[in-house]
Parts: structure tokens; sequence; C-alpha cells
């Protein structure tokens, strides 16, 4: 507990926290629409102590048919939350903070969801998403604030678990039963920084990305967990990676920020710095990348030290617009079209106020705002009450005399079917390119190699499967996707300069 409160002490002046609930790129993006234009309070939740310092994450976790909000508190338990009213439905005790976002998937494949998560009892925890009972635990050799990324990093067609401890290892663990696969040894405390697992090179094979206390940021093979490349910044990296093709070049990059001010923009093939954008504070957040303004290239989103959430270009990393907000923003925000109007909108996590800002992420200005409890900590999105539009969870710090309050924030007429933000931009790939359904299949051709990523969401905007990252050959290719229950899925294919998307139905 003394180391716990040591870290937690510092993150207090210094730290960032985790996030995503699982999505295992970090591009924190969420792609149901909302329809909030005037903010109200959906429900709120009292825990024993502060949620601040993570995401949530939203599922149906128990196979009901109805959506579940997790979080972890300071008041040592994991919550799983009715989406629809945010009474419990169950709560697991670790017996020390939980620090670390949840992340909610089939991670040993026997059909039904499961919830791991990290705590300061120096452990990884897999929890049934039936009721909350342990399945499995890892114990590591220090506290674990890193949230974990659940992906088949190794080809082998099972998924593993792979999560930073602040005993300086980076941990991958066999979904089945949490037993150790291999780990990596950093210089320095992995305090915060959650890993992004990602094709960041094109070799067909994944990476993982980390940052740590040493400086740097690392890039792993998925398969054994041996170093590919390593990047040295100027200060401690508690921010966690971003990967995604950022410029439109075709290949991937890494954006992260460090202590030293800086937000860094690396190659994904060998971690060589293509651009940096120096800021007036630290660089705890972590980023957010989307096309933010529909002008066909993308953009960075993130906060810093210095009370400011920035908007990069992502081509060359100069500055599109700044926000100036009311405190430090040293946790993640994230990107949503939360008034369904067709655009992104901004979501801003910061420190020192009450306030929720929500921004127009194509150029900064303030949508609307919501005054809520004292430290706003990494708003998260999604359809939490099965309405098919985006709501927003957000935890907080002071208990203002009401308790420490998870809040639920919805529009005031509870609307309905918002839909997906994605729709067919672009020319394709040329003469001859199909991307259409084939019975259970998705079929592509592709009238010339190019460098795509294809993937599966479900109804509520949620990843689902990661088909395809890298270059993808010319000629026919069919795309088996693993789709669990019945319902309405979107395929979703990226390519530079366009984008398409496929519905199916199972």
């Amino acid at each position: 507990m003394i180391g716990c409160i040591l870290t937690m002490c510092l993150g207090a002046v210094t730290g960032t926290w985790p996030m995503w609930g699982g999505e295992p790129s970090h591009q924190s993006v969420q792609l149901m629409k909302g329809a909030i234009t005037s903010p109200v309070i959906k429900w709120r939740f009292v825990t024993g102590d502060a949620v601040e310092w993570q995401y949530s994450a939203i599922a149906d976790c128990d196979g009901d048919g109805q959506m579940e909000v997790v979080v972890g508190s300071l008041d040592r338990k994991v919550y799983c939350l009715r989406g629809s009213d945010g009474t419990q439905k169950w709560a697991f005790t670790t017996g020390d903070w939980v620090v670390s976002s949840p992340a909610i998937t089939d991670v040993d494949g026997d059909g039904k969801m499961e919830v791991v998560i990290g705590s300061c009892t120096n452990n990884v925890y897999c929890l049934r998403g039936s009721d909350g009972t342990q399945k499995w635990a890892f114990t590591t050799g220090y506290i674990v604030s890193s949230s974990p990324a659940i992906a088949d990093v190794d080809g082998d067609g099972k998924m593993e678990v792979v999560v930073g401890s602040e005993d300086r290892n980076v941990y991958c663990l066999r979904g089945s039963d949490g037993t150790q696969k291999w780990a990596f040894t950093t210089g320095g405390w992995v305090v915060f920084s959650s890993p992004a697992v990602a094709d960041c090179d094109g070799d067909g094979k994944m990476e993982v990305v980390i940052g740590s206390w040493d400086y740097k940021v690392y890039c792993l093979r998925g398969s054994d967990g041996t170093q590919k490349w390593a990047f040295t910044t100027g200060g401690t990296v508690q921010s966690s990676p971003a990967v995604a093709d950022v410029d439109g070049d075709g290949q991937m990059e890494i954006v992260i920020g460090s202590n030293d001010k800086k937000v860094y923009y690396l190659r994904g093939s060998d971690g060589t710095q293509k651009w940096a954008f120096t800021t007036g504070g630290t660089v705890q957040s972590s980023p957010a990348v989307a096309d933010v303004d529909g002008d066909g290239q993308m953009e960075v989103v993130v906060g810093s030290g210095d009370h400011k959430v920035y908007c990069l270009r992502g081509s060359d990393g100069t500055q599109k617009w700044a926000f100036l907000t009311g405190g430090d923003v040293h946790t993640p925000g994230a990107l949503v079209d939360i008034d369904g109007d067709g655009r992104f909108e901004y979501l801003v996590s910061q420190n020192n106020t009450s306030t929720l800002y929500c921004l127009n992420a194509e150029n900064g200005t303030l949508a609307w705002q919501i005054d809520l409890a004292y430290d706003i900590h990494s708003p998260f999105a999604g359809d939490i009450d099965g309405d098919g539009c985006s709501e927003i969870i957000v935890g907080t710090l002071d208990p203002d005399g009401q308790g420490y309050r998870v809040f639920a924030i919805d529009d005031p007429n509870n609307s309905h079917d918002c839909g997906l933000l994605y729709e067919d931009i672009g020319e394709g790939l040329g003469k001859g390119f199909e991307f259409k359904s084939a019975g259970k299949s998705i079929y592509l051709f592709m009238p010339k190699e190019a460098q795509v990523s294809l993937a599966i969401y479900d109804a509520q905007g949620r990843l689902v499967q990661r088909l395809y990252d890298g270059v993808l050959s010319s000629g026919g290719h069919t795309f088996n996707p693993a789709l669990g229950s019945k319902g309405v899925y979107m395929a979703v294919l990226k390519y530079q300069g366009g984008m398409r998307s496929l519905k199916i139905v199972r």
C-alpha cells in the first residue's frame, strides 16, 4: 500500500492515467453518434473513493442483451453497473487501489465476456463478466497502474493480455489462464503508459508499443517480446501511444507525449522521429487520432500541462488550433460525434475544475459544457443503454458532500438510433475495386497493392475484430469474421485517401 500511495502522490503532481477500455491501437475514437447538444445527467453512482484516473469500459458483460459500464475506484473495487440506470450488478474487491482501466472481451475463447484489469495489489485480474468472480490473477513484482490491451499478439489464434507494471516489466499473458508467455524489462517503471498493439511496420505481425519512466518509447515483437526499436525522449514517458497512418503515406506511425513538454511522431518501422511539437507543459495525456475536420487528412488531438488542448496536423505536426481550459489536461479525452452533426467533438478531461467541456474538433470552439464535480477525468463515450446513441461516462475526484461519483451524461430527449459516423469517402482503389458481403464472408478485390486496415465494429461502435492491418496484394481476398451474437455489424475498410463501410447482418 505504501508503494501505491507514493506512486499516486507523484501522479497527483506529474502523472497521466490509463485509458481506452481495450481498443488495441489507442486511437481513442468512438464511431457511434450521439444526440447531446444540451447535456443532462442521466444517473450518478457513488463509490467509496475517487474515480478519476481512467476510462471506463462499456459492453454487454453478462450476455443479457443489455449494456454495462465497468469502472475501478480507489476504494479498492471494480464495479459493474447497469448502463440504463447505473445500479450495481456486481463489485469485485481487489485489496488496494484500482487505477488501471478495464478491458472487456472473450479473452479465453469460452464464448463469454471477461473483464481484465490491473490493481495496486501488484496483480492483473481476469473476472467473469457475468458475476465478477475471479477466473485468474497474475502477480507482478509491483503495482499495475498500466491498463491491459487484449489482442492476438503472436498470431496463434488465441488472445493474449499485454500490460505494464511498475516492476519495470511489460508482460504478455495467456488469456486462457493468465500464465506468462513473455516479459520485457525496461530501464524504468512502466507507470500509467498502457500498451498499444498493432502491425507497426507492415510485416504482417503484431508489435507492442509502450512508454517508460526511463525516457523511452519501446516497440516490441508481439511474438516473443524482443525489442525491435526504442526511441529516447527528453523526459519520462507516462503518456500512452496511439498507432495509425497519420500522414497518409501508407505506413503506420506512433504518436505519444513526454514530460519534456513534447508530442512525438515516430515511424512505426524503426522509431525514427518524423516531427515533434513543443507545448508549454508536460504532455502526460494521450493522443486521439482522426480526420476531425473532413479535409481527408488526419489530425492529432492531445492535452498538455499548460492547460491547453492542441489539434495538430498529422502531416507535419503544425498547430491547427488550441483551446485554453480551466486546468491541467493530464489525462486522455475522447473523440466522438456526440451531437450527431456528422463531425467529431472532443471531450476534455482536466484537473482543478468541475466542468466537462465538449469542443468542436474541427476548430476547437466550445460546443457545450456541464458542471459535475471537481476534477473531470477521462470521459468515455458509448451506447450504455442500448438506444443506438452514444452517452458519456465521467469519473470525478471530489465528493463535495455528495460522495465520490461516476456520472452518466445523456441528451434530455433520450434519443434513439443515431447511427454510425463512418460514411464512404474517397475514390476507391482503382478500376475493378470491390468490397462486398459474400454469405458469412467479406470479399475484397484489390486492383493494386495497397496498405489497408479492415476491422469489424458492432452496433455500439465498438471494435469487435481487426481482420487485417498491413500491405495487401492485388487480387481477390476473402475474410471470415468471427462474429458473436446475432445483430448488425459494420465492416470498415480504411486506405490511403479513403474509407469504405459495409453493413453485415448476422
